[in-house]
C-alpha cells in the first residue's frame, strides 16, 4: 500500500474522530461556566473551537513532517554511497523541510487572522 494512501486513511480517521468536538461546540451563555471538553481545550466559542482544532491538526502535521525529516536523514546515512538511495533521501529531506515551512506559515497566518477577527475593524466610519 502506498504511503499517500495510508496517510489519506489516517487523516480521514482523525477527521472523523474530531467530528464530535465540532458537533458539540456551543456558544457560551453569559453567567455560566462551561464544563467538560470545552474547558479543557479552551473551546468556549465557535471561533475558539475552530482555532483549537486547526492548531491541533497543524501540530499533528508538523510531527509527521519532523518524522519524515528523521526518516530522510536516516536513509541518507545508511545509503552508503548508492546514488539512487542518496537522491531519494535528499528528496525526502527537502519535502519534509518544505512541509515544516508550510505548517509554520499556516500557523502564523492562522494567528494573524484570529487576532484581526478578535480585534475587529481597526477603522470605524
Amino acid at each position: 500500500m502506498k504511503l499517500s494512501t495510508k496517510l489519506t486513511k489516517i487523516t480521514s480517521i482523525v477527521a472523523l474522530l474530531m467530528l464530535p468536538v465540532v458537533a458539540f461546540a456551543q456558544f457560551s451563555v453569559p453567567g455560566t461556566r462551561p464544563t467538560g471538553f470545552a474547558t479543557f481545550t479552551g473551546c468556549t466559542t465557535v471561533s475558539n473551537c475552530i482555532t483549537t482544532i486547526i492548531t491541533i491538526l497543524l501540530a499533528v502535521v508538523f510531527v509527521f513532517a519532523v518524522v519524515f525529516l528523521i526518516i530522510g536523514g536516516f536513509r541518507y546515512i545508511v545509503s552508503q554511497g548508492n546514488e539512487e538511495a542518496v537522491e531519494k533521501a535528499k528528496g525526502t529531506i527537502v519535502n519534509s523541510i518544505i512541509g515544516i515551512v508550510v505548517v509554520l506559515l499556516a500557523w502564523v497566518i492562522l494567528n494573524v487572522v484570529v487576532n484581526l477577527v478578535n480585534r475587529g475593524s481597526p477603522t470605524t466610519i
